[in-house]
């Protein structure tokens, strides 16, 4: 990694906190509604699997330490180990995988980072309220497929066009 990318690093991690304040909850989960995915998606596309790792794990580090940058502003152990901490940790393999399949294709590398923040998010969520696995999955994860499938959609749509422009 080039010290010239220092700053672009930086620039990932401000998107992932931004998206994390554009959200919202919907009124049948308390798993809230964010951009964190999107912007996710666009940083795992453009950086290197490192550098992705480093990125999100910076976000995971500063919310631990109890600055507001997770979703609803909220920060701390709490919020990082709460019932929502899964999904927070996916974005740490779902990005890094991103990261890595995108070489062989950038469809397939957004649907396996999703199923990655699914999988974890709703493992967690099992342990974390002591609720069964379908109905973690019934409330952390159906009601946001649509969405994210959007998401996924825009990302790759302005990636295609993006990546004309940036060289890595």
């Amino acid at each position: 990694m080039h010290f010239k990318k220092i700053p672009l690093l930086g620039f990932g991690l401000a998107l992932l906190i931004l998206g994390s304040y554009l959200s919202f909850n919907l009124p049948i989960t308390s798993v809230p509604f964010t951009l964190q995915v999107l912007f996710l998606f666009l940083i795992s596309l453009y950086f290197s699997p490192l550098e992705t790792f480093y990125i999100v794990l910076a976000y995971l580090i500063l919310g631990g330490l109890g600055l507001p940058v997770f979703a609803g502003g909220k920060g701390g152990l709490n919020a990082l180990f709460g019932p929502t901490g899964g999904y927070l940790f996916g974005f740490l393999i779902s990005g890094v995988t991103i990261a890595f399949v995108k070489k062989y294709s950038e469809i397939l590398a957004l649907l396996i980072g999703i199923i990655f923040i699914y999988l974890l998010g709703s493992i967690w969520l099992t342990f974390s309220i002591k609720i069964s696995f379908s109905k973690a999955i019934t409330i952390g994860v159906l009601p946001f497929i649509p969405y994210d499938l959007l998401k996924g959609i825009i990302v790759y749509v302005l990636w295609q066009r993006l990546k004309k422009y940036l060289k890595n």
